[in-house]
């Protein structure tokens, strides 16, 4: 199928000129525009190319370490299941990348506090 960039090339325009006071924190969902990407890289859906995506590692007041989600149940050791609103999620552990909060649209909730240290102990594991 071939891709056609134009509509995320402008919302991405539009993001770059948003100066947004957004507050966030490590183990917190964000619905964030993820855009249109290359390849196998997992592409965002609907109008603003939207993912749900965990606050991984914050480096400061703009910049994280995201994973994006699937409803998808993938398994092994590239991805991490867990329950969030009341549905099992996988978090897309290869995936992982660098984020700005120009991208984000609107939390959803967050990830426990068990689940995130499981996660972590997950992507130590996957990085052997």
């Amino acid at each position: 199928m071939e891709k056609d960039f134009t509509k995320w090339h402008d919302l991405k325009t539009k993001l770059q000129r948003t100066d947004k006071i957004v507050y966030f924190y490590e183990r917190e969902i964000w619905f964030c525009s993820v855009g249109m990407n290359l390849g196998h890289e997992e592409d965002g859906k609907q109008d603003q190319f939207l993912r749900p995506i965990i606050i991984f590692k914050k480096f400061d007041d703009n910049t994280f370490w995201g994973i994006p989600l699937t409803s998808q149940l993938h398994g092994g050791i590239r991805y991490f299941r867990f329950s969030f609103s009341g549905r099992i999620s996988t978090a897309m552990l290869s995936q992982m990348r660098f984020f700005d909060k120009k991208r984000f649209i609107r939390k959803i909730g967050e990830i426990s506090s068990s689940e995130f240290d499981r996660l972590k102990l997950q992507l130590r594991n996957m990085m052997q």
